[in-house]
């Protein structure tokens, strides 16, 4: 599968008062780099759904494993792609890169909850 790569510089903004990434930044960049995922194959997250009578891709699980810290000024990466596709249901993992060691790590395991639809088979092709 395709890896989408989103360099970053930690900034005051994304910090707690100990210049530590605020653990909530990781998940609203994950929302992040999944849109930036699909609009960088064309697939312009704001038109292309409604276009396609999809109202909205919901989140069924986040979470994460944080295996190290990342700091004010810190240069880091967010590599993510589509793991799984299980009909209705995506799979997407994220990991953080700092200093070429993955520091976090977003492994979706439980999809369920939420009614799904069928992704469209042109776009699984698109990641491929």
């Amino acid at each position: 599968m395709k890896k989408f790569h989103l360099p970053m510089k930690i900034m005051f903004s994304d910090c707690d008062p100990a210049q530590l990434v605020f653990y909530p930044k990781y998940f609203q960049w994950f929302d992040v780099a999944t849109q930036r995922m699909f609009n960088e194959l064309g697939m312009e997250w704001s038109k292309f759904w409604p276009d396609r009578g999809i109202s909205g891709l919901p989140l069924v699980d986040a979470s994460a494993t944080f295996k190290g810290p990342a700091r004010m000024d810190d240069e880091i990466e967010i590599v993510s792609w589509v793991e799984e596709w299980r009909g209705k249901i995506f799979i997407v993992r994220h990991d953080v890169i700092k200093d070429g060691e993955i520091i976090v790590v977003k492994d979706p395991e439980n999809s369920k909850g939420i009614r799904a639809q069928a992704m469209p088979e042109d776009v699984i092709s698109r990641f491929e």
